[in-house]
């Protein structure tokens, strides 16, 4: 098993510190995976077998079918006296009103909890309790090379946009077995995630939406013009009932929003939202296209791995300047300029010229994928990099 060494390292060093750990991604990205990877370190630290208990609420009916009051007791009958019990919670979202038997849980001395769940919700529990966030997304482009023991290269990148990073089908030889297993996950997301959202009826519309956002992938667009283009495919929906959907896809994990941020005011807007799916094979499957190394999908890898290195990620401009991202962690932006290439100097002027209207000492960066394009400028006034160094050194 292919380890996610960072998440590993976020729950070996919140042991026992009386968070709760809340696991969370999409399906089949790895979560049950790093459980069990966590579950192995913790026996070759010396805990014992007693002292750890995995409850899986889609697969174990006849614990889920419990009262709140029955399962606490028969936990509690099950934890080892005078020992830390290390108690996981898998796909806790599917049991309703999770939160009730979280709160009883967390009343009993000697657990350290651990939650998994592949619903954006489960991550409310930190507005309750103190919890540790680890997210689990699918391989990194990095993390696919390491699997691969490939070099960092383009060649490498066009496979990773092609295959994607869901871990399981990384060990599958062909290319249409990789298709289909990928179209096998994303059914069984949009199937499981709409039972446990049942105001959410018409998983025709859904499967609608999602193509739209993915021909679509960082364009900005907002509710009414979604609608619209579905009207025209012949799919009926009110934009109250599209931004439900939209909510959707964002909680399941299957695309995550990029938001225009005001740079004057600070206030992100409501419209001109932009959507990225949360692994290329999605776009691949939704576009049924090959996914080439095109500005639009080297643009989503960038906003991809900004998340992934925990960054809260928008798009703006300064004054009629865009620049492609402003990310911002621990209350600091960093702006991030993509382009895939410049023809000329020309051209370099003006992508970059966002970069050079905002503040001297604002964090810039600017990423270029063509190779040899970094040499434009020489510009002393932010950082330039090539894309596949940027994506390989965090």
């Amino acid at each position: 098993m292919f380890a996610r060494s960072y998440q590993l390292d976020q729950l070996r060093n919140s042991q026992c510190d009386s968070t709760i750990k809340i696991i969370f991604g999409i399906r089949r990205s790895g979560k049950s995976t790093l459980i069990n990877q966590y579950q192995s370190w913790l026996k070759q630290d010396g805990i014992l077998c007693q002292q750890i208990k995995t409850i899986d609420f889609e697969q174990d009916l006849a614990f889920a079918s419990l009262t709140i009051p029955a399962m606490v007791s028969k936990i509690k009958k099950g934890l080892v006296k005078e020992k830390t019990n290390f108690l996981f919670l898998d796909e806790l979202e599917s049991l309703p009103n999770y939160q009730q038997l979280v709160r009883r849980l967390t009343s009993i001395p000697n657990i350290d909890l651990y939650v998994t769940g592949s619903d954006h919700q489960i991550c409310k529990l930190a507005e309750q309790f103190p919890c540790q966030l680890i997210a689990v997304r699918p391989f990194r482009f990095h993390e696919f090379i390491d699997f691969h023991h490939q070099a960092a290269d383009f060649t490498a990148l066009y496979h990773y946009l092609n295959r994607g990073g869901f871990p399981f089908a990384q060990s599958i030889r062909d290319d249409s077995s990789v298709r289909n297993y990928s179209e096998d996950v994303l059914n069984t997301i949009i199937l499981k995630s709409l039972m446990q959202h049942p105001g959410l009826v018409n998983p025709n519309l859904l499967k609608h939406l999602i193509t739209f956002l993915a021909h679509h992938s960082g364009v900005p667009i907002n509710v009414s013009q979604a609608v619209t283009a579905l009207q025209e495919r012949n799919i009926q929906v009110s934009n109250k009932t599209l931004a439900s959907y939209l909510a959707f896809v964002q909680e399941g994990f299957l695309f995550t929003a990029c938001p225009e941020l005001n740079l004057a005011t600070e206030r992100v807007k409501k419209t001109n939202v932009q959507y990225y799916p949360v692994d290329p094979i999605l776009r691949c499957l939704l576009t049924n296209h090959q996914g080439a190394l095109s500005a639009a999908n080297l643009t989503m890898l960038v906003f991809n791995e900004l998340t992934a290195r925990g960054f809260h990620v928008y798009s703006g401009q300064k004054g009629r300047h865009p620049v492609t991202f402003i990310a911002i962690r621990d209350a600091e932006k960093y702006f991030f300029q993509f382009n895939f290439s410049f023809l000329n100097q020309t051209t370099y002027d003006k992508a970059v010229s966002g970069l050079h209207h905002l503040p001297a000492n604002a964090h810039r960066t600017l990423i270029i994928a063509k190779p040899g394009d970094h040499d434009w400028g020489r510009d002393e006034d932010f950082t330039t990099v090539p894309l596949l160094d940027w994506l390989t050194n965090e």
